[in-house]
């Protein structure tokens, strides 16, 4: 018998609005699936960061926007806007990111070397 595959429950987009600064940036992709599991996409540079927020902060609070280490962090859910196009599996993320990082590849640098294959990091392309 086969395993039902897990679901998805939340996208959302991590915005980080630096000291000092008035504008919010996106600087992650995150998922939570209904195990209660979260998978964050990002630089490297910055997953440390993000991954200690997302682990110190309720999601309901991160989602009004917390000061975290002098920066401003809120989680966007975009949800929605993923769910006619895609069945919101954990096998959906690719796709999922691939639509967000197309929809603005400028302000989503940071999701194209998940795309590129032969990187360590990568365990969606082989």
């Amino acid at each position: 018998m086969r395993k039902k595959p897990t679901r998805i429950t939340n996208v959302y987009l991590i915005n980080v609005e630096e000291p000092d600064d008035y504008y919010y940036k996106p600087e992650g992709v995150l998922f939570l699936d209904e195990q209660g599991h979260f998978t964050l996409f990002t630089a490297d540079s910055r997953h440390n960061f993000l991954r200690a927020a997302v682990q110190k902060f309720p999601y309901k609070e991160l989602e009004e926007s917390v000061i975290y280490r002098n920066h401003q962090v809120q989680l966007n859910d975009v949800t929605l806007q993923y769910e006619e196009r895609f069945d919101l599996h954990v096998d959906d993320m690719l796709p999922i990111l691939h639509a967000i990082y197309n929809g603005s590849p400028r302000q989503f640098f940071f999701l194209e070397p998940f795309f590129l294959p032969g990187n360590s990091y990568n365990h969606f392309v082989q």
